[in-house]
């Protein structure tokens, strides 16, 4: 789990991780779901992800898809992260069916906690001249999105 995940549920319990459906008990305020939903490995520049995620952080997921409808044309992650959030509402959704409760629409949720951490580099070489080599780093990134009520 990453350290930035592991700071906003801080004094909680993770428990099904692994399935993409993550049920975080507080001791305080007894169960409360969260939708969970990662992706790693996306070609695209974790700075440019970041970019994108810092102006939808904190705020509503309805109006999280106000914006990125906006962006999809304009920018190449906002598609990787509209799917992502719909990842994560589904595994929200499921999570509150596992307790018994009902689904919630993407209006009644926010944004717990989004963000993008770097990936591996891939390494590629571009000819030059005199037979020498100039390097060429393709970044990739991990996004991680958390949605709950």
């Amino acid at each position: 789990m990453s350290e930035n995940l592991k700071r906003v549920v801080a004094k909680q319990v993770v428990v099904n991780v692994a399935s993409g459906v993550s049920i975080l008990e507080n001791e305080d305020a007894g169960d409360i779901c969260y939708g969970v939903a990662k992706v790693i490995n996306v070609r695209y520049g974790v700075l440019k992800m970041r970019r994108l995620i810092n102006i939808l952080r904190g705020g509503s997921v309805e109006r999280a898809f106000g914006i990125l409808s906006v962006m999809r044309t304009k920018l190449k992650g906002a598609p990787i992260v509209e799917k992502t959030m719909k990842t994560a509402i589904n595994n929200y959704n499921q999570a509150r069916a596992k307790k018994g409760g009902t689904a919630k629409s993407a209006s009644e949720l926010k944004i717990r906690a989004i963000f993008a951490d770097g990936g591996p580099i891939m390494k590629r070489a571009r000819p030059r001249s005199h037979g020498r080599a100039f390097p060429i780093h393709k970044s990739l990134s991990h996004l991680t999105v958390v949605v709950s009520d």
